[in-house]
C-alpha cells in the first residue's frame, strides 16, 4: 500500500512538470491577450498605439518561439521565453492604460474647450451685429434728419 502511493505521488510529481510549460504558455497567452485589449482600448480613446504595438509584437513573437520549443520539446526555451513575455505584456497594460486616460483626458479638454470658443464667438458676433445695428441707425437717422423736405409740383 504504501509503495503504491509512493508511486502515485511520484506520477503526479512527474504530471504536475509537464504540465508546468503548458501553464505558463497558457499565462503567458493570456498576459498576450490581456495587453492587446489594453492597447485596443487605449486606441480606441485617440492613444498613440504605435511604440506599445511594437512592443506587443515583440512579446507575441517571444510568445510563438515558446509555443514552437514547446512542440519540440524544449523545456527550457519554454520557460525563458514565457517568462520574458509576461513582464513586457505587463508593462504594455500599464502603459496602455495610462495612454487611455490621457487620451480620454485631452478628449474632454477638446470638448471643453471647443464648447468654449463656441459659446465666446457666438457672444463676440451677436455684439459685433447690435454695435453695427446701432451705427447703421444713427447714420439713417442723420440722413433723414438732414434732409430738407421738397414740395413736387403738380
Amino acid at each position: 500500500m504504501l509503495t503504491l502511493g509512493f508511486l502515485l505521488f511520484q506520477s503526479q510529481c512527474v504530471l504536475g512538470q509537464t504540465d508546468q510549460p503548458q501553464s505558463s504558455l497558457q499565462a503567458a497567452n493570456a498576459a498576450v491577450n490581456q495587453a492587446f485589449n489594453a492597447v485596443s482600448a487605449a486606441e480606441g480613446a485617440g492613444a498613440n498605439v504605435t511604440n506599445l504595438m511594437n512592443q506587443l509584437n515583440n512579446a507575441a513573437s517571444l510568445l510563438a518561439q515558446a509555443e514552437n520549443a514547446y512542440r519540440t520539446g524544449d523545456n527550457s526555451t519554454v520557460f525563458k521565453d514565457a517568462s520574458a513575455v509576461v513582464p513586457i505584456t505587463e508593462q504594455v497594460t500599464a502603459e496602455a492604460q495610462t495612454a487611455k486616460e490621457t487620451a480620454l483626458a485631452s478628449r474632454k479638454n477638446a470638448f471643453w474647450s471647443t464648447i468654449t470658443i463656441t459659446i465666446v464667438s457666438a457672444v463676440v458676433f451677436v455684439a459685433a451685429l447690435f454695435l453695427v445695428w446701432r451705427l447703421l441707425k444713427r447714420v439713417y437717422f442723420k440722413g433723414l434728419m438732414e434732409a430738407k423736405p421738397e414740395v413736387a409740383n403738380q
